[in-house]
């Protein structure tokens, strides 16, 4: 990093770095860092001047207003309080100039310390999060300049918008979200952010709304209608029940084409480190063995991951996969109380999945297990003692993709004398905890 001193009391710091200059000063005692923007060292000077005058002249200025207060002659008595009102002026004006961009928001928590640790799923999540509120306020508040400027109102109108077109648990965790965002930059030192407008905005009555799961009719006519990462996306989900942000970042490295296991940890359960152990079934294996070797690198469908990222919150995404719902005759919403409920979705796909491993006869500790809806102490146990089981539950899932016929998985016969070796204590003990965990799932 290249840095160079800036001569004079109060005259700040330029430094260097990935060929941009930033700047650097202090005042009382508080550190102010800020990218100028520039990579010409002259201009970022000039830039710097710029964010150090107005703090020079409020101290100018407080100098003049202690000096007139101090005075004896009455007759200073109304320039002293004209000049408060100019250090008044001066001061908002040093915290205009040096305030927050609102632009910087998302930039500046992330990289304070003012946020709990995130995984990275999360991180993509909350960054999208936030950054849908920078694009709303460039688009609908262009006069909000810092996050300073961020008011109730303009919090209030970004909300109702999402209240509209959001579940109630959506707009829940985006108001929370919001609110810590400007808790977090309220303890930025030079942010110039006092107040948190989100605070102030009501949560919103929750209603749960279910995903329905598909028929296999549906299921073959989704599967028809897509091709390419789409469709490999379609199969993921259908196959392993995984939800859409971990089927859409499913790496390569997790995926055990030869052993026949994925092995990942979903962002859901990240915080706790519960990891999934999902058999690979011979339908999904057919469709991952399209991809030839040498590019199985990375996300198994890297453009749709990068689409899914492109707003954090997945939403471009999310858009795609109900436009091929719709394109297969499939209905995905229904009239709701307050908005239009969504009945049909990737979600979906999980409902399927479970209910086509109940339906192929596979008890449904296992399928709980499957999932990562049941404790990291019962998912350890079925995924080391009864993989046979757990291959069995996948050869017996149904072929929905239209490829040619499977023989008869011989899987299944290993799978049925798992079943039936299982104790009672350990089925009785696989309801209890598959009891608890449907509540939380």
């Amino acid at each position: 990093m290249q840095k160079e001193e800036k001569h004079g009391k109060g005259g700040g710091t330029l430094y260097k770095r990935g060929g941009t200059w930033y700047a650097e000063w202090t005042v009382a005692g508080v550190r102010h860092k800020r990218t100028t923007g520039k990579t010409d060292r002259a201009a970022a000077e000039r830039v710097l001047r710029g964010f150090v005058a107005p703090w020079r002249l409020r101290d100018a200025a407080r100098k003049a207003v202690r000096d007139s207060a101090g005075a004896d002659d009455a007759g200073l008595a109304v320039p002293a309080a004209v000049l408060r009102a100019q250090a008044r002026e001066l001061r908002d004006e040093a915290d205009r100039r040096t305030a927050l961009p609102l632009s910087d928001v998302w930039t500046a928590w992330d990289g304070s310390l003012y946020h709990r640790p995130w995984a990275e799923s999360t991180r993509r999540t909350v960054a999208g999060r936030v950054r849908a509120f920078l694009d709303w306020a460039a688009r609908e508040r262009p006069n909000l300049r810092a996050a300073r400027d961020v008011d109730a109102e303009a919090a209030a109108a970004y909300l109702t918008e999402v209240r509209r077109r959001a579940t109630g648990k959506t707009f829940n965790d985006v108001r929370a979200l919001l609110a810590q965002a400007w808790d977090g930059l309220a303890r930025i030192p030079g942010s110039g952010v006092r107040d948190n407008p989100f605070r102030a905005i009501e949560r919103a009555e929750r209603r749960s709304h279910s995903r329905r799961e598909l028929t296999l009719e549906e299921l073959a006519r989704v599967v028809a209608s897509t091709k390419g990462e789409m469709r490999t996306l379609f199969a993921i989900g259908i196959y392993t029940g995984l939800r859409l942000g971990d089927a859409v970042h499913l790496p390569w490295h997790a995926v055990d084409l030869d052993r026949g296991w994925i092995d990942t940890t979903p962002a859901k359960t990240q915080r706790h480190g519960t990891r999934v152990r999902i058999p690979v079934s011979p339908v999904l294996r057919r469709v991952l063995e399209e991809t030839p070797a040498k590019r199985r690198r990375g996300p198994i469908v890297p453009a749709l991951a990068a689409l899914y990222d492109a707003h954090g919150s997945g939403m471009d995404l999310v858009r795609k996969v109900q436009a091929v719902f719709r394109a297969a005759g499939i209905e995905t919403t229904s009239e709701g109380e307050h908005r239009r409920a969504v009945d049909v979705g990737f979600h979906s796909l999980r409902h399927t999945y479970v209910s086509l491993c109940a339906n192929a006869g596979v008890p449904l500790a296992i399928v709980q297990a499957i999932v990562g809806h049941t404790s990291v102490a019962m998912t350890e146990h079925y995924f080391h003692a009864e993989d046979a089981a757990l291959r069995g539950a996948a050869a017996a899932l149904p072929d929905v993709t239209g490829g040619k016929a499977l023989p008869p998985p011989d899987g299944l016969a290993a799978f049925r004398a798992a079943v039936a070796a299982l104790k009672p204590e350990q089925m009785k003990e696989a309801k209890r905890i598959l009891r608890e965990a449907s509540r939380g799932a």
